[in-house]
């Protein structure tokens, strides 16, 4: 209720306001790729609006903490439980394979999972989209993996991989970055790709959050 008012505060007064602020949850994979740069990008084009970004205590829990005003808008994967939020689809991300420098994967542009059966692997905890999305295509296949290292610091999966401690799932622009800094990197077979947008409850939005949406939805190709 108080998210509403003060959407048609705004919305009423935004002749007279040079400033607003954007409230954004998301989760860490899509905060990096494609959060940062679309939030980089709106600020350039917006310098006015502050933005405020927030994470869920799970990946989960984004669609919660958007219907309940916690958040005007939500940066999740799709598809989510349906709430009666809007939905704004912006894209593809896709997971990859970055293994240790020096590792031989054999020939072949992508890694057939049933490869990685008996493989020491990174990951991190239960109740993320990244975690859930790997155990599920892995079990469809057959594969069972040896959990070596689970790190909630997902920031710290490339020191892990280049430093040896074992293979790592990441998207694929973390991938790209992994193999500047020598780790060996390949996309998988079959492809592990979600579909990804924003977020929001109906009604009218806050001028900030809709310069977002739009500016978003033009970046992205969508708009």
């Amino acid at each position: 209720m108080l998210r509403g008012i003060t959407a048609a505060r705004e919305a009423v007064g935004s002749h007279e306001r040079s400033g607003h602020t954007l409230d954004l949850v998301t989760v860490p994979v899509l905060a990096a790729y494609p959060g940062a740069s679309l939030v980089g990008s709106f600020r350039r084009a917006k310098p006015d609006i502050v933005v405020r970004v927030d994470e869920p205590e799970t990946d989960d829990s984004l669609h919660i903490l958007v219907r309940h005003g916690h958040s005007e808008l939500g940066l999740a994967h799709l598809p989510l439980p349906h709430l009666g939020l809007h939905v704004v689809e912006l894209g593809v991300q896709e997971l990859w394979l970055a293994f240790p420098p020096g590792t031989d994967v054999g020939p072949g542009a992508a890694v057939p999972l049933a490869r990685l059966h008996g493989a020491d692997v990174l990951g991190v905890p239960r109740g993320s989209w990244q975690r859930d999305h790997v155990e599920r295509a892995l079990r469809e296949q057959g594969v069972r993996t040896r959990l070596v290292v689970e790190v909630a610091h997902r920031e710290a999966l490339v020191p892990l991989v280049l430093g040896g401690a074992g293979t790592a799932f990441v998207v694929r622009e973390t991938a790209h970055a992994a193999a500047s800094l020598g780790a060996v990197i390949r996309p998988v077979d079959p492809p592990l790709r979600q579909a990804y947008g924003l977020v929001h409850r109906p009604g009218p939005l806050s001028p900030a959050a809709r310069a977002f949406v739009a500016h978003a939805r033009a970046a992205c190709g969508t708009g």
